[in-house]
């Protein structure tokens, strides 16, 4: 049975608009597939408080972020951050300040972003990459500024990470580095770099690139840097270098076959961002930044979610961060019929008791016919089967499909969740939440930040029974790539000026060094959380 959507009503521009959305939708999401254009200074990302809009009728409980940017009488009155909030019951929602195309909106940090027809790239006076390498895939973000400073976003584009092929994780590399493949694997990251570099700026005739930022964990940019990864690999697990690195295109690059042309990388600076441990990298710095998290007043509790379930926690004056290797099921990895999110992976699952039988709605990724399954699919599929009692609390599929898997759909080689399956999501989920438990030490969240690929679309209400979150937490939301994110807005600093860019590289080193990191293999009770938390 599908499930009833909301009706949700938007007076804007003097007209009023209907429209139908699942509980949960996030409202950016809403407006922008509607064609409304709104102001958001800061991308979206709840850092400026600008993006007010008021429910007439069925608005949700104010989140943190409401809290801290409006006032009592603005939350009465119905004001919500349309950035952050979901719509969770039928409602009608007042829009001012809704943004022509032809509009431009000042952001807090002297430069602008562009909500009106894109920025033309013979206008760009500023060209930077911004690039997120990560363990199954790398993502690059093509970003312009012009002479007034303002900026455009002009493509993101993503690939895989070909390192993959000696390893899934970052355990299997830092072997395969030390049985002598160091050199293979920083040539191919550095091959995959070039391939994103020239693509990103052939597709929007770039002709000079000023800077590439890159984040990503420990490993990935000690394998590119080509340093020495045995430290990582074994107690105490010490890096070689987790500063702020600042060295030229020509050198980051040397051993690939540049694509572009020699002269757009011919004056190029490449800026490694900066990470606080072995296994807490530059990218969890750069989800912190993106969040503006040591700046919130609550208390909140960051995610990073790949192959390593890299996580911080703000207590609303120290920051902690720690890191378990949680496997790749995030990402599909392990899976029966695990796929990647392209089109046709199937994404959302929905199962429901219809008398001796079990109804299923599926959605996949461009509505496209279902060939996989995905993170997110993997997870709803499996929290779904929990609460119609087909897995029990131990994760045991029932007598029915316990030897052939649950199909989600019809045939002899349909899609299907099988124990292996099951038994691969309990063991990511244990080693995610009993990290958690190590982290917080009986502290709860009041929000709780999901970010990276199995983060994108999640819904918290569709996977509420495998317990993959500290309970106690009033809010549970996406923050997508945070570490791309994060990586853009240093960028951005970068090619704003000399002074932004020196201002964002001493807020990152602060983030970095002031963070306090909690080993777990060090934590006694490590072992006895895991096997607690093995349980649905």
């Amino acid at each position: 049975m599908e499930k009833k959507k909301l009706l949700i009503t938007i007076n804007t521009d003097g007209k009023k608009i209907s429209l139908q959305a699942p509980k949960g939708r996030q409202l950016k999401g809403l407006i922008a597939d509607a064609g409304i254009f709104f102001s958001m200074p800061c991308g979206g990302t709840g850092r400026c408080g600008k993006c007010k809009v008021r429910f007439l009728s069925g608005a949700p409980r104010p989140n943190t972020l409401d809290s801290s940017f409006l006032t009592a009488k603005e939350i009465e009155d119905g004001y919500r951050l349309l950035c952050r909030c979901m719509v969770t019951e039928d409602c009608e929602i007042e829009i001012d300040g809704t943004a022509s195309k032809e509009e431009q909106i000042e952001v807090e940090s002297s430069y602008k972003t562009r909500v009106k027809d894109k920025m033309k790239p013979e206008d760009v006076t500023g060209w930077g990459i911004a690039i997120d390498i990560g363990t199954t895939t790398l993502e690059a973000m093509l970003v312009g500024l012009n002479k007034d400073k303002e900026r455009e976003i002009f493509e993101i584009t993503s690939g895989i990470n070909h390192q993959r092929s000696f390893g899934a994780d970052v355990i299997a590399r830092i072997a395969a580095a030390g049985e002598g493949h160091a050199g293979e694997l920083q040539r191919t990251v550095q091959e995959d770099i070039s391939g994103l570099v020239s693509e990103l700026t052939t597709n929007n005739k770039v002709s000079k690139l000023d800077y590439i930022c890159i984040t990503g964990n420990t490993t990935m940019l000690h394998l590119l840097r080509g340093y020495d990864v045995s430290g990582l690999g074994k107690y105490p697990y010490k890096a070689v270098n987790l500063d702020v690195e600042n060295i030229s295109a020509g050198d980051l690059l040397e051993n690939a076959s540049i694509g572009a042309s020699k002269g757009l990388l011919s004056d190029t600076r490449v800026i490694l961002m900066p990470g606080i441990s072995a296994f807490v990298g530059a990218d969890i710095v750069s989800g912190i930044y993106a969040i503006a998290m040591t700046r919130m007043k609550n208390s909140a509790l960051f995610l990073d979610l790949g192959t390593n379930g890299e996580m911080a926690f703000w207590d609303g004056e120290k920051l902690f961060v720690t890191s378990t290797a949680v496997g790749p099921v995030f990402e599909a990895g392990g899976i029966t019929c695990g796929m990647p999110a392209v089109p046709g992976a199937i994404c959302g699952v929905r199962i429901d008791k219809k008398g001796d039988a079990f109804s299923i709605r599926l959605d996949t990724v461009k509505n496209k016919e279902p060939v996989g399954i995905c993170g997110t699919g993997v997870f709803e599929a499996v929290s779904e089967l929990v609460r119609n009692k087909i897995v029990d609390e131990t994760g045991l599929l029932t007598e029915e499909y316990f030897e052939k898997g649950f199909p989600l759909t019809d045939g002899e080689n349909g899609i299907r969740i099988t124990q292996s399956d099951i038994r691969n999501v309990q063991l990511g989920k244990a080693a995610l939440l009993a990290a958690q438990r190590e982290l917080l030490n009986g502290r709860v969240p009041e929000l709780i930040e999901v970010s990276g690929g199995f983060s994108r679309g999640f819904n918290p209400e569709n996977i509420s029974c495998l317990k993959l979150f500290s309970s106690g937490a009033k809010w549970v939301r996406s923050a997508s790539n945070a570490a791309l994110v994060g990586c853009m807005y240093f960028l951005v600093d970068l090619l704003t000026s000399q002074e932004m860019g020196e201002k964002s590289v001493k807020e990152l080193e602060e983030i970095a060094h002031n963070s306090q990191v909690v080993e777990l293999v060090n934590l006694s009770d490590f072992a006895e959380n895991y096997v607690d938390a093995m349980n649905f």
